[in-house]
């Protein structure tokens, strides 16, 4: 194989060759293709940008040509942007040099999808009133506190703050392991990712067998019921399973 100009890889799948691939390339130019090499394909399209800005254009042409391949087959995603040399050196330096990786990669996800969910408060006083309520020595402190001017008991106030702030930190952390845990049973894998703001408990994607989506979503459901005006959740997917194939060095 020649060096030809440089590609754009959105993923790789198993046995490309009979992968049907009938959404538009990223770049708009040219078609969506796959590249074989020892029972490995790397769908690729040809005439990328040099780099590409996370702009909602390019985010939906990169997660279009994703999709349109999980409608057949599992795909190990890449990152928006991943342009790479040419098709001979996504050959040698990345099919054939991570083959071993690559196909245990695909045989953990086989038949799986990646589900996204998100649980916040929905009010923080009412959690921190929760917080404070919970625990003794801060119900004592808070009680003093309310029988002398605020003025008086400046230090002794942010002294409440910062005691409630580390007893907010434990019940957040609380919840979550208690949300994930009633979730665990429904999916193969979890990873809980950074909270996005002080209100969220639990950010985390999980990889759920196919069949299992519908149970998954239930148990969902009766999560919701159960912290109904508390806590709200967010369910996203089926998506590409991006937070269990991490193909760093790209």
């Amino acid at each position: 194989m020649s060096p030809g100009p440089s590609v754009y890889l959105y993923g790789v799948v198993r046995d490309g060759d009979s992968l049907v691939l009938d959404v538009p390339p990223i770049s708009d130019a040219g078609p969506v293709y796959t590249l074989s090499h020892r029972g490995l394909a790397a769908v690729l399209s040809d005439e990328p940008q040099p780099r590409y800005e996370v702009t909602r254009k390019n985010v939906r042409g990169h997660q279009a040509v994703i999709d349109g391949v999980m409608r057949t087959t599992e795909i190990l995603p890449t990152r928006l942007g991943t342009v790479l040399p040419s098709p001979e050196w996504v050959v040698t330096n990345f099919l054939e040099e991570r083959w071993a990786e690559l196909g245990q990669l695909l045989d953990r996800v086989a038949g799986c999808v990646e589900l996204g969910l998100k649980a916040s408060w929905t009010d923080l006083q009412l959690v921190f009133a929760e917080a404070v309520a919970g625990d003794r020595d801060l119900r004592a402190l808070r009680d003093r506190l309310t029988r002398h001017p605020a003025a008086a008991t400046y230090e002794a106030r942010l002294d409440l703050g910062e005691r409630a702030a580390k007893v907010l930190k434990a019940k957040r952390k609380q919840e979550a392991d208690d949300l994930a845990g009633a979730l665990e049973p429904h999916a193969i894998d979890i990873r809980r990712n950074d909270p996005l703001s002080e209100l969220m408990v639990l950010n985390a994607a999980f990889l759920v067998d196919r069949p299992r989506i519908e149970s998954f979503g239930a148990a969902v459901q009766d999560l919701d019921r159960i912290h109904a005006g508390r806590l709200g959740f967010m369910l996203a997917g089926p998506l590409p399973p991006y937070n269990f194939v991490g193909l760093g060095g790209l």
